[in-house]
């Protein structure tokens, strides 16, 4: 029976290196077969991708600015920056507390 490989390991027939996706079939204890190498996936830019999840005609007109926005966008995130959301056409932000960074009294941080 095949099944796709979760965790790397090494093909018991062919000693070739099996990596997560690839297709193997067990040949009894805990041995592995590799049957089917999986698809090469392209790698994404995870900065750009995520602004063009936010703005995606600023990633269509710029690639390069997106991507740059996008790195000032994770980065914030890792400074304690816990939530984005936009409403009204507004973005709101919370930090790690929870606590809207824009104005704690506005109310939205209750909600």
């Amino acid at each position: 029976m095949s099944f796709t490989a979760r965790f790397p390991g090494r093909c018991a027939r062919t000693g070739a290196p099996i990596k997560p996706g690839d297709t193997v079939t067990s040949i009894g204890r805990s041995r592995y077969a590799l049957i089917q190498r999986a698809e090469p996936v392209e790698p994404v830019d995870h900065d750009a991708a995520y602004a063009a999840a936010l703005d995606p005609d600023l990633a269509a007109a710029d690639p390069e600015a997106a991507a740059a926005a996008g790195r000032y966008l994770r980065q914030s995130m890792a400074r304690g920056v816990s939530d984005v959301w936009t409403s009204g056409g507004r973005e709101y932000y919370r930090n790690r507390r929870g606590l809207c960074e824009d104005a704690p009294c506005c109310g939205c941080c209750n909600a």
